[in-house]
């Protein structure tokens, strides 16, 4: 683990923009998670709100919920395939607190009796709990309806509940999965819990007030037991800060995506590209591959790079011809077609980082291919062409030589 400063002097603190990204650098190198990879990104405003906490409250904090803290554990963990919850994920759900409170089950949330001497010396948290945890166990019941398509009722067996929550948790995105593995870990809360909170079915108050249940008559507390009030508070500012670094890919951040008029009347750059068809050669009327391969390599390059937009179906002008020019027989066929050729080119493995939509324009139907910068090196190789690396640079796409692309891989996809 990299030593970190204590306390950090804001004076060296400094936010770069660089080819590709942008980095968080101090005293004048970038800035390292606990594993080693660097604190970059091509979301500059999240990385400014990193930033930003780090210079007010003047520390690092691996060990506490924060914004640094689970953008870290997502780049040297989730990000590389090492996801510590859903490794354990069968006998975590077993053992997690919600899960005891199951129809027919003996145990509950807060064991009262353990806790009995700690609550007569904390009357206000007595009255906390009182108030706080049948919500709680509302939530959870509300949560399993959802699951469940509303059929609702009692919780079914674990053997029923468990693929449940697992398929739900498998359909989260990365930093929510980041937030819930650092959130279990620090306030030994379980799956379910944190799961909860950072899929918005749950308060960071009513998350806060189980935490303090679950860990009431346990040895080992997250806070100062002691001292309930500031106790509650600081779970309740560690699951709102998750929150606010989730948000930044689920909430406003998410909210402010622009629509494909946006886009196209933004003009191609260096995370928009246009394509007047799919595979339809204008000049030659006919299917080329030729035309397909150009957008496979500005996909390939996007996910190479920052990620970006592809609008299929529109000239260069922003003139819409729509993918009707391609001849298929209908918008299904397009999309059957267009996601074989990725799965051949690029590999299955891709598609989770890759998007597409439909949309009617001025009487044509554009197809907007929306790209995740990918975690991993994606290589093109399309029947009929070479196995190429492309990325982006400036508005087009850019094949590199061997020797540029293994020191572009080795930079920008660290091993560690």
């Amino acid at each position: 683990m990299p030593a970190y400063p204590n306390p950090i002097d804001p004076r060296l603190l400094d936010l770069v923009m660089r080819d590709h990204d942008h980095a968080i650098f101090y005293a004048n190198k970038v800035l390292q998670t606990p594993e080693g990879a660097e604190v970059v990104d091509p979301d500059i405003r999240m990385l400014k709100h990193i930033l930003v906490k780090l210079t007010i409250y003047g520390v690092i904090s691996i060990d506490s919920v924060n914004s640094f803290s689970i953008f870290c554990y997502q780049k040297d963990f989730i990000d590389q395939s090492k996801d510590k919850i859903r490794q354990s994920f069968d006998d975590l759900f077993h053992k997690d607190p919600l899960v005891r409170l199951k129809a027919g089950g003996s145990a509950a949330l807060l064991d009262v009796e353990g806790a009995l001497s700690y609550l007569e010396d904390h009357a206000a948290v007595l009255n906390l709990l009182f108030w706080g945890m049948p919500e709680v166990g509302r939530r959870f019941m509300a949560f399993y309806d959802e699951l469940s398509e509303g059929e609702g009722g009692a919780l079914p067996p674990e053997s029923e509940l468990l693929p449940l929550i697992k398929d739900f948790y498998d359909g989260i995105m990365n930093v929510q999965k980041a937030a819930v593995n650092k959130l279990s870990a620090t306030h030994a809360t379980g799956i379910l819990l944190p799961l909860m909170l950072v899929t918005a079915k749950m308060t960071p108050s009513e998350y806060a007030t189980a935490a303090m249940a679950i860990n009431l008559e346990r040895s080992h507390f997250p806070v100062d037991r002691e001292k309930p009030a500031e106790a509650h508070k600081e779970l309740h500012s560690q699951a709102i800060k998750a929150l606010e670094h989730v948000s930044f890919y689920t909430g406003a951040n998410a909210d402010m995506e622009p629509g494909i008029r946006d886009l196209i009347g933004a003009g191609e750059g260096y995370n928009l590209e246009f394509k007047t068809s799919f595979r339809w050669d204008v000049r030659q009327e006919k299917k080329n591959p030729a035309i397909e391969h150009a957008s496979l390599k500005t996909i390939t390059a996007f996910l190479n790079s920052s990620g970006g937009h592809l609008l299929i179906g529109v000239e260069d002008d922003g003139r819409v011809e729509g993918i009707e020019i391609d001849k298929f027989e209908n918008d299904d066929k397009f999309l059957l077609h267009f996601w074989n050729l990725i799965k051949s080119s690029m590999g299955q493995e891709v598609t989770p980082f890759i998007k597409t939509t439909l949309e009617k324009i001025d009487g044509g139907t554009v197809c907007q291919v929306k790209c995740l910068r990918s975690p991993v090196p994606v290589f093109l190789r399309q029947k009929g062409f070479g196995e190429e690396f492309y990325i982006r640079t400036g508005p087009s796409s850019a094949s590199l030589e061997i020797r540029e692309a293994l020191k572009y891989i080795a930079e920008r996809f660290p091993t560690k």
